[in-house]
């Protein structure tokens, strides 16, 4: 019985398969979709949908308007509470070069944290330029599965794992 056991081994060691993820991963933000089994689609959805997330966070000009807005309840969804409140009660008290250093110290931590599963310098630019920005407004939900049948050796159900428009 697998009662609270989560997440698959895909018939691969720990290092194997954290490798595998990471190449994935890798892959679809390069290209944006990817054709692959459904059993490994599935794995790594919730995994860079999590990067994705953590990706917003690395805007220090979005993360700066949002304080000077003073939306403390948007910025406390973008980033910790504990940090919304210190980024908004920076902007109150008009310290505007605090304020710009502890949004970029945000950012930098966001865009290290992305660095430890995707080690692809130029696609952690495109995820933090080009992708996180698209999905700005999004709450969630940044990929979709399309299936696409059997795969022809061994009937494998294949899919196509894309990030949503």
């Amino acid at each position: 019985m697998r009662h609270r056991v989560s997440g698959r081994r895909l018939g691969r060691s720990s290092a194997h398969r954290r490798s595998l993820f990471r190449n994935l991963i890798t892959q679809l933000f390069r290209y944006e979709r990817i054709k692959t089994t459904e059993a490994k689609a599935k794995s790594i959805r919730a995994e860079a949908e999590k990067l994705i997330t953590t990706a917003k966070r690395g805007q220090p000009e979005r993360i700066v308007a949002l304080a000077n807005e003073g939306a403390k309840d948007r910025l406390a969804a973008l980033v910790k509470a504990r940090n919304a409140e210190e980024l908004t009660q920076l902007a109150q008290a008009g310290q505007a070069d605090q304020l710009e250093t502890r949004a970029k110290q945000i950012a930098l931590h966001a865009r290290r944290q992305v660095l430890r599963t995707v080690s692809d310098k130029s696609v952690v630019n495109k995820l933090f330029h080009e992708i996180a920005p698209e999905f700005a407004e999004r709450p969630g939900g940044y990929t979709r599965i399309i299936r696409l049948g059997v795969r022809q050796g061994d009937a494998a159900p294949m899919v196509l794992l894309e990030l949503v428009d």
